[in-house]
């Protein structure tokens, strides 16, 4: 059926028809569907709404059959409007049985040719000022398609019937079965665009519509109309569509038993029958068909709104009941955000263990300020009185021991000797001091600034980006799919489009819960996290194999487990500054490189490039700075040296990496070797990472 594109030739039939016809875009789509539904609508303003325009222009979406025209058939109708008006006039042949078909006999039948019984679109303006008789044959041809003229039942060829009012049909008075049949209610108001308003009134006065002739191929014949309504029939209510109607109907029911008594006198209850639902799931099937679609989905359901009304106030609730009924039923979307909020709370749990101590302060004694005096809050023995007693000797008295007592206005008592036992104090009367309670919280570690900077990025890599990465890509992935499930709404020829975001909503609902955790991630993440702090390396910084660094100071404060791990200290601080590595390796001179490729591979990522052999210069510099590098590296005994060659690479050489170096300072002859903690091993300049 898609490939029939009926879609886009109603699309374009669409726009033609409201070229012109100023915010009645509405009326326009929905009057089209009416037609090619074959049903009715009602369309409630004020005159002068340009709603017996929108109903001509309508007419012009259909061709014409062989020589017949489209026939349309207009009138105003008041309480003096007769019949012969809008059905045609007596014929008196038939009156005086001179029609042959009549064998001589009299019969009352009308010419209805011109009228509304022969038109293919009717518009009939204020149609509750109409007389009882014209109202009650309108109900045979709008719900039959049938006219009875006498002895013969015609045919009404009506495709779609359209009525107008600036009001609602008055309570009681035989109108209920009439506007029933208007499966279609909608509210046709003034331009409010003041751009929109001034290219209307500078619009000839006359209606000069016209269609070209490659614009009339586009136009609807009445044999399509027949295939169409075969083809319509097909068409089936998806389970989800089901679904939306059966919430609606609940809801109607609830916000009826919701109405005051004085709502239901005035007929303010939602009633849809059986039958007027039928021919609502004929228009949202119509819908679907005419959007190349053989299932009604959510966005057809959302014509609904314009169904199931009949009163003001019912008006204002219908767009709230399908909204809320196709949120609660929209497309619903697998979103990861119990797993991120986990993630999340084990985020805070982490940080909460590295970067906070716990602090513990035992019970303190209550201490109050009274005439410029510490005094205890104490409870009076046997009472529940709140009392006070200096904690030192009271102003009040010149006896050394005497402390001054004050009552539970805090207003001078008395004074008398002092003692205290425990929590119990003895000063004329008896009291029990009372206390704060212990009380536990977090406090953030004292760090260095280098170890504070090293430590918080490769926490934020470990620990917040994964789930930073995992957030910002579930929201992607529902931004995809919103936009993806939306390409069919978007494209739906007749419901509102603002009706998307209701059946969306599920998905931006999570990912607004999404954003709502990014929120919560940053804030702590903000805990942690210092983005101010550009600390530089100096002499004696240790680098572990986890990338983080800890100062000279903090050394010691390391673990026995951190230590293992630690794989370099910085020795130059100068212009450049370089690492040291830890670790002693053996093989020739000439397989170096190949020694640098393998140490880098159990560094995190952002170290395992540059990593070099020092040659004698460099070493130079390092052994300058000697006496700052951590006292690990200690002096050896030069006669116990046998060699006195330095440690370097040359692709010439190839000894033994177990080298050794000579230097002379302060008159120490100090080396590197293996026995040492921090022998030299690997360098690498630190500004290159």
């Amino acid at each position: 059926m898609a490939a029939t594109k009926t879609h886009d030739r109603i699309q374009k039939l669409i726009e033609l028809i409201g070229n012109g016809l100023y915010e009645k875009d509405e009326a326009v789509r929905l009057g089209l569907l009416t037609a090619f539904a074959g049903e009715s609508m009602f369309m409630l303003g004020a005159p002068g709404c340009a709603k017996s325009m929108v109903t001509r222009r309508i007419k012009e979406a259909f061709a014409a059959e062989g020589d017949e025209k489209v026939k349309y058939f207009e009138t105003l109708l008041n309480q003096f409007t007769t019949p012969e008006e809008v059905f045609g006039n007596i014929s008196l042949k038939a009156l005086n049985g001179e029609l042959p078909e009549t064998n001589g006999k009299e019969e009352y039948r009308r010419l209805t040719e011109g009228m509304l019984p022969e038109a293919d679109i009717a518009f009939l303006d204020e149609i509750w000022k109409a007389s009882p008789a014209i109202l009650n044959t309108l109900l045979t041809i709008i719900n039959e398609r049938k006219f009875h003229n006498g002895s013969k039942v015609m045919n009404v060829p009506l495709k779609g019937l359209f009525a107008a009012s600036n009001e609602l049909p008055a309570k009681n008075k035989g109108l209920e079965a009439l506007y029933d049949r208007f499966i279609f209610r909608i509210l046709v108001d003034f331009i409010h665009d003041e751009d929109d308003f001034f290219e209307m009134i500078s619009q000839p006065a006359a209606d000069d519509f016209a269609l070209s002739e490659d614009d009339k191929k586009l136009l609807v014949t009445g044999k399509e109309l027949k295939e169409w309504a075969k083809e319509i029939d097909k068409v089936t209510l998806s389970e989800v569509s089901k679904n939306v109607i059966t919430a609606i109907r609940k809801e109607m029911v609830l916000q009826s038993k919701k109405m005051t008594e004085e709502d239901k006198k005035n007929g303010e209850e939602f009633e849809v029958g059986d039958r007027r639902w039928k021919k609502i799931a004929h228009i949202l099937k119509t819908s679907a068909f005419l959007n190349d679609r053989d299932e009604v989905d959510l966005m057809d359901c959302s014509l609904i709104e314009n169904c199931i009304w009949g009163t003001e106030k019912q008006q204002k609730l219908a767009r709230e009941i399908v909204e809320k009924c196709l949120k609660e039923n929209g497309i619903s979307c697998d979103s990861a955000i119990e797993d991120i909020e986990e993630q999340i709370e084990d985020f805070k749990a982490k940080i909460d263990d590295e970067w906070f101590d716990i602090i513990i302060e035992p019970e303190t004694y209550k201490i109050v300020k009274i005439d410029n005096q510490d005094c205890y809050e104490c409870t009076r023995n046997g009472t529940k009185e709140i009392w006070y007693v200096t904690v030192e000797r009271g102003i009040r008295n010149g006896y050394s021991s005497y402390h001054d007592v004050y009552d539970s206005n805090k207003s001078y008592n008395t004074y008398s000797s002092f003692s205290r036992n425990g929590d119990n104090i003895s000063c004329n009367w008896n009291f029990t001091v009372n206390k704060n309670p212990a009380k536990s919280y977090r406090k953030k570690k004292n760090l260095s600034e280098i170890a504070h900077y090293t430590l918080q990025n490769s926490f934020t890599d470990e620990n917040y980006t994964p789930i930073f990465n995992a957030i910002n890509e579930e929201i992607n992935s529902l931004k995809e799919q919103k936009e993806r499930d939306e390409i069919p709404f978007k494209a739906n020829l007749f419901a509102d489009q603002s009706y998307n975001e209701s059946i969306t909503s599920k998905i931006y609902d999570s990912i607004k819960a999404l954003q709502d955790s990014q929120i919560e991630l940053d804030k702590q993440k903000n805990r942690y996290f210092d983005s101010e702090l550009e600390p530089e390396l100096a002499i004696g910084d240790v680098i572990l194999d986890d990338g983080n660094i800890y100062s000279a100071a903090e050394i010691e404060k390391l673990s026995e487990e951190q230590k293992e791990k630690v794989i370099g200290v910085v020795c130059i601080a100068d212009e450049n500054d370089y690492v040291i590595g830890k670790k002693q390796y053996s093989c020739r001179w000439t397989k170096i490189r190949e020694c640098c490729s393998e140490y880098s591979k159990f560094l995190p990522e952002k170290y395992k490039k540059n990593w070099l052999v020092p040659k004698i210069e460099l070493l130079s510099k390092i052994w300058e700075n000697r006496d700052a590098i951590n006292k690990s590296l200690k002096a050896v005994n030069a006669d116990l040296l046998e060699e006195r060659e330095y440690w370097s690479y040359s692709e010439n050489e190839d000894k033994s990496a177990a080298k050794y170096f000579l230097f002379t300072k302060d008159g120490h002859e100090d080396h590197t070797t293996k026995d040492h903690d921090y022998a030299v091993r690997l360098i690498r300049e630190w500004r290159n990472f």
